[in-house]
């Protein structure tokens, strides 16, 4: 798929040869504006994957475009401009540009840079996205799995209906519900029910359904299988039951349609259903993935309320948990053998469940660097298991030899010496997360080659400063961060001052600043300084980052 581009300048011809250029590779499709104005309705009315802005324009220019941008998305921006000036730059970084080019010299070098950098901001814009949903798809399900722990029966029903909201949130769903197989196999009925603004229920209006009437889904789903149908005005006519059944979502309104068989052995016995009434929608295999865990928790949940509440920990229920929790686990003997493995932990150490729980230990699996310290955590836990930490990071070492990066989650089994581990692959996050360091040090290069002091400030301390800014001191840079407070560094009748515009800033009430203010250096002379600061985020919390000019 192409990726979309919205180029802003005011120059018509420039506009056009950027278009035919950036075109011409056959990555890109360009839409072009000739101002601020224009390039909005077209952010507006399209989605765009990235964009390019000249910085001088006649009504706003790129950096308060910049600014508009940011307010509401984080999509790339590429500042390409004929202006170099040093101000620019900086004033760009600080406001969230992506990458900064010059205008001139030979024009196909020129967008070929440019197409070059659209690609690379995209790439880490999308890889940023993924990591992001990843992340949130990871908490929000433990946060499902650990609603329904030791949850009294009489709570699982309102819990489920709070999980198919998520359900509907994450997923864009109009209508979530879980519908039962009814006991004579010749009925279904849907129990639970979720339903967005504005959307008509369905569970009392359509009662006990004859399974004969919705015999071609049924059929679909006889493989144990999700049926994804992005299009329900696509389902094919070319039988009565599919047409018949077509007719039938279409009359509810319905225009794409999900369904998950929930299952105990080979037998289903409900179905995870998402409808789309307002617009169509298609879901991803990591959506469907996450369903079916979601389904398995749904399901687990109800075979602990039929069962009884004293019984909530029943061999059945923990086999359905251990082998479907979407995750690699294991138990753990007091002598370090494996107890106990589900088929995740097969697909990521690569052994059979029978080498396994033959004779296996744990430590097999941990790299050397890490084995001291977990055999010691190991140790700890079956004393005292309060001061040992429930999840970390170790290298996991594969049959083959090779080796994940992963992340452990590990709890006792109360009155026994047994634990249960729960392991989960972040490899691709860690490398999401070396790509993110490399970007930051690309930033580091950039600051430590400028000749203005640059600075960023978190808890009211200084946690990065660059060359320029120790020589303009006479500070080391260790020196520097190592201050308690940053107000040391400032005369002591502006101190109050700046703390207040400072704490004003992180708080919110306003993004950038500029003022005057003295300075005192490391043998007590006295500068004056121009500050500029903006807010940003530094390592996922709220930091300021700014400049300082000094004057003798």
């Amino acid at each position: 798929m192409k990726i979309s581009v919205l180029y802003v300048d005011d120059e018509p011809a420039l506009l056009n040869l950027g278009k035919v250029f950036l075109e011409r590779s056959g990555f890109f499709s360009v839409t072009t504006a000739e101002s601020v104005p224009q390039a909005l309705s077209v952010l507006h009315a399209n989605t765009i994957d990235a964009i390019v802005s000249d910085y001088q324009m006649p009504d706003t220019d790129g950096i308060a475009f910049l600014r508009k941008i940011r307010e509401s998305s984080d999509i790339p921006f590429i500042l390409f401009t004929g202006r170099g000036r040093e101000e620019v730059v900086i004033e760009a970084i600080n406001n969230g540009v992506d990458f900064y080019l010059q205008k001139g010299g030979d024009v196909r070098a020129q967008f070929a840079e440019l197409g070059h950098k659209i690609i690379q901001a995209t790439t880490r814009s999308n890889a940023e996205h993924a990591l992001r949903r990843h992340i949130e798809l990871i908490r929000r399900t433990a946060e499902v799995s650990a609603r329904f722990i030791d949850l009294p029966g009489e709570k699982v029903d309102e819990a489920i209906r709070q999980t198919l909201g998520e359900i509907g949130l994450f997923s864009g769903a109009d209508r979530c519900y879980v519908a039962e197989i009814l006991p004579d196999a010749a009925h279904t009925k849907i129990t639970f029910e979720w339903i967005g603004h504005g959307i008509e229920p369905v569970q009392q209006k359509l009662g006990d359904i004859d399974i004969h009437e919705i015999s071609w889904l049924i059929r679909q789903l006889s493989s144990g299988e999700p049926l994804h149908i992005p299009r329900v005005i696509d389902i094919p006519s070319a039988s009565p039951e599919a047409a018949a059944e077509k007719k039938r979502l279409m009359d509810q309104g319905i225009k794409s349609l999900l369904l998950l068989p929930l299952m105990r052995g080979d037998r289903t016995f409900r179905l995870l259903g998402l409808d789309a009434v307002r617009r169509e929608l298609s879901w991803t295999e990591e959506d469907v993935d996450v369903l079916r865990i979601y389904g398995q928790i749904i399901m687990g949940a109800l075979a602990r309320k039929h069962a009884d509440i004293i019984l909530k920990k029943s061999e059945e229920l923990y086999r359905t948990v251990f082998e479907s929790t979407g995750t690699a686990m294991m138990i753990l003997g007091e002598d370090r053998r494996i107890l106990a493995a589900n088929r995740g932990m097969e697909f990521i150490s690569g052994y059979s469940r029978e080498e396994l729980t033959g004779n296996m230990e744990w430590t097999q699996f941990v790299s050397d660097e890490d084995l001291p310290r977990l055999k010691e955590y190991h140790r700890q836990r079956r004393i005292d298991p309060a001061p040992v930490p429930r999840n970390y990071a170790f290298r996991f070492r594969r049959k083959s030899g090779s080796f994940l990066d992963t992340f452990i989650t590990v709890e006792m089994i109360p009155g026994t010496g047994h634990s249960v581990v729960s392991i989960i692959d972040v490899t691709d996050l860690k490398n999401t997360q070396v790509a993110l360091l490399e970007s930051e040090e690309k930033f580091r290069c950039l600051s430590e080659s400028m000749t203005v002091g640059i600075y960023m400030i978190q808890d009211l301390r200084f946690v990065y400063t660059n060359p320029a800014f120790s020589r303009m001191f006479g500070y080391s840079s260790g020196e520097i961060e190592g201050m308690p407070t940053f107000l040391e560094f400032f005369a002591e009748e502006d101190r109050s001052t700046i703390q207040e515009r400072t704490e004003r800033r992180l708080a919110g009430f306003t993004d950038t600043d500029r003022y005057f203010a003295w300075g005192r250096t490391k043998s007590g002379e006295l500068i004056r300084l121009e500050i500029h600061g903006a807010t940003t985020q530094y390592r996922g919390r709220p930091a300021i980052i700014g400049t300082m000019i000094g004057t003798r």
